[in-house]
């Protein structure tokens, strides 16, 4: 019975080195991620976008940043930027909708191909600054990290994620 137990908990570990991390692309292993052009009047939009996608490539692990001589790179526009009442009642506005548009480009250097590319990228958030619920954004800013973070997944489910 332990050796079947120890079989059992060998066989478990060893499993464990899989990982769901797969690349269609395996020789990128590189990335630049450049500045995005700004075409609204929305203030250091470019430079918040920046930040966190490069936190994001460095926390994901697949690609490291580099700026030199990088295998490929991500580039792009924001094209429009909106934050409109959603949501309001009799007591006022409840919610607020962030909209970011953009233009993406994730180029392989290597190849000289285009991953991928997307020339009206539209992903949206809501947020309720008086909410109570654990869930929900309750700031601008907050539904800006959200939607980074769907640009970024985005990216990398099409480019780089290969089931």
């Amino acid at each position: 019975m332990i050796r079947i137990i120890i079989t059992y908990f060998i066989a478990f570990l060893t499993g464990c080195s899989y990982s769901v991390y797969s690349s269609g692309y395996p020789h990128l292993k590189t990335i630049t991620v450049n500045v995005f052009t700004n075409q609204t009047t929305q203030y250091n939009l470019e430079q918040d976008l920046l930040l966190d996608l490069s936190d994001r490539f460095l926390k994901d692990g697949r690609l490291q940043i580099v700026g030199i001589s990088p295998d490929c790179q991500l580039e792009g526009e924001i094209l429009d930027y909106t934050n409109k009442i959603w949501r309001y009642s009799e007591t006022g506005v409840e919610e607020y909708e962030v909209r970011i548009l953009f233009k993406v480009v994730f180029t392989d250097l290597v190849k000289n191909e285009i991953i991928y590319r997307h020339d009206t990228l539209s992903l949206r958030e809501v947020y309720a600054p008086n909410s109570d619920n654990e869930g929900d954004f309750t700031t601008e800013e907050a539904a800006q990290r959200e939607i980074y973070r769907k640009l970024f997944e985005t990216i990398i489910r099409i480019s780089l994620d290969e089931w």
